[in-house]
């Protein structure tokens, strides 16, 4: 039975908006900076700063400086990603739940309850709808678009060692553009109501 969904999507594709969707649809809980809030309270340290790892993650110690949890850690960033993947397997023990990015498709990648789906999209349905969102040119959509991108890779592929949108790591690759938002979402839930056998 499929209960949990990680969405991993590239910048523009509707993924995010399809993922709460879905949420709403199933009942479920939705999770994004939920994970980031929690984090930061439990490290003690801001949830800016949290999110700065994540989008660039580097090497570095200075959270033994501000934090007295890492007084003994040898890699803040190394840390942080350990303790969000026992944070989501934790949430993912109740099941009900769905995942947006965090890595949670890596996270959770052995438990045979998730559903993992990757969304993409043709660049001017990606361009057109940042344009909308973000109230900003064309130029400056597609360049959020690849800066954005090129970060959550480089993020990803440091943490988990696989690549970034390799079809091989999830069930499902999506493409919005073909769909559409509302048919990516009917689909997604039906696939869960068939887990389900209802």
């Amino acid at each position: 039975m499929k209960n949990i969904i990680t969405i991993s999507r590239e910048y523009g594709s509707g993924g995010y908006e399809i993922g709460q969707k879905v949420a709403e649809a199933l009942g479920y809980k939705f999770y994004d900076k939920e994970i980031i809030a929690e984090l930061a309270d439990k490290l003690m340290v801001s949830e800016h700063y949290i999110e700065s790892v994540d989008d660039k993650p580097v090497r570095r110690n200075i959270f033994r400086e501000i934090s007295p949890l890492f007084a003994e850690a040898n890699n803040d960033t190394d840390y942080i990603f350990e303790e969000q993947g026992k944070f989501i397997a934790k949430i993912a023990e109740e099941g009900n739940c769905v995942f947006a990015g965090r890595r949670a498709d890596f996270y959770l990648k052995d438990n045979p309850n998730a559903l993992h789906l990757f969304f993409y999209a043709d660049t001017d349905f990606k361009v057109a709808r940042v344009m909308e969102s973000d109230k900003c040119t064309a130029d400056e959509a597609l360049k959020k678009i690849n800066d954005t991108d090129k970060r959550r890779k480089t993020s990803y592929e440091y943490t988990t060692g696989r690549k970034w949108g390799d079809r091989y790591n999830y069930d499902r690759m999506i493409c919005t553009s073909s769909l559409g938002v509302d048919k990516c979402v009917e689909e997604i839930v039906g696939l869960i109501k068939i887990s389900k056998g209802n």
